[in-house]
């Protein structure tokens, strides 16, 4: 990869790790793996109140990490950008799965 190539590379990845750099934005990520989610489901599920869910949920949006989409009187959010996926993968496998940790830590210590 040339220098150029690898800068631009580099500013795209920035850019994706700058939308994904909130806890609430990580929360909806993780959230919308299982699938789509109605706007008041992924609120409750991530603890936001509708107002703040609109305004991360425009971050996200912006990047194309999700999409919304209006039924009637009902907004679901989808998860898109398979790069999105894949981070909220690696950060389930690695925070959000005890055994897996105390096995790491486990490992660590003795390894």
């Amino acid at each position: 990869m040339q220098a150029k190539e690898l800068a631009a590379a580099a500013d795209k990845a920035a850019e994706f790790l700058r939308a994904m750099a909130h806890p609430a934005r990580v929360r909806m990520v993780c959230a919308l793996l299982d699938g789509d989610r109605t706007a008041g489901d992924l609120a409750r599920q991530v603890g936001l109140l509708a107002p703040a869910l609109s305004q991360h949920a425009a971050v996200l949006e912006a990047r194309g990490l999700i999409s919304r989409r209006r039924n009637a009187q009902s907004v679901r959010f989808r998860l898109e950008a398979p790069e999105a996926r894949a981070l909220a993968e690696l950060l389930h496998a690695a925070f959000c799965n005890p055994k897996h940790r105390a096995l790491k830590r486990v490992g660590a210590r003795t390894g």
